[in-house]
């Protein structure tokens, strides 16, 4: 069964991974712009880690919510399939274009952005419900920048 802390600390972890990885990815890319969205990227992951650890023991689920606590794993199952939430389990050592780590990138930002809505269902509080939804936007955003990014990388932009 899940807590409302449990889902806030996957939430952390999951922010943690995208930091660790996109700092990762800056030392085997050239480009400076590249770069620069790279550490945007890691430095936005930051910041959201931080507030989803913030939240955590704030928010509790009320007696009359308790049936959500065995929805939750379900829920997130159905919703998430096969996704394990984690770059930790991506091979770079076959992403050998820039391409490709940014669909990679883009895939993560995704699942996130579906991690996040399944929380946004179980949440009341109005002012926390309003920074969700804010990360929620931001994490779009980190796909539009992705997606520009990748119309000015060419297929032949290899990593080193």
């Amino acid at each position: 069964m899940f807590t409302m802390d449990d889902l806030l600390e996957i939430a952390v972890k999951m922010e943690e991974n995208g930091e660790a990885v996109y700092k990762n990815a800056i030392k085997k890319i050239k480009g400076k712009e590249l770069k620069a969205l790279l550490k945007w990227m890691a430095d936005e992951e930051s910041s959201h880690g931080k507030w989803f650890a913030g939240q955590k023991n704030s928010l509790s689920l009320d007696v009359s919510e308790a049936n959500l606590k065995k929805m939750v794993p379900r829920a997130l199952q159905d919703m998430m399939g096969e996704k394990t939430l984690s770059l930790g389990e991506v091979d770079f050592s076959k992403i050998t274009r820039v391409s490709q780590l940014l669909e990679t990138f883009i895939g993560f930002e995704k699942d996130t952005i579906q991690f996040y809505e399944l929380l946004e269902m179980f949440i009341e509080e109005e002012k926390v419900l309003t920074g969700l939804k804010k990360i929620i936007l931001e994490e779009k955003k980190h796909i539009e920048t992705l997606r520009s990014m990748m119309t000015s990388v060419t297929d032949n932009t290899i990593l080193k």
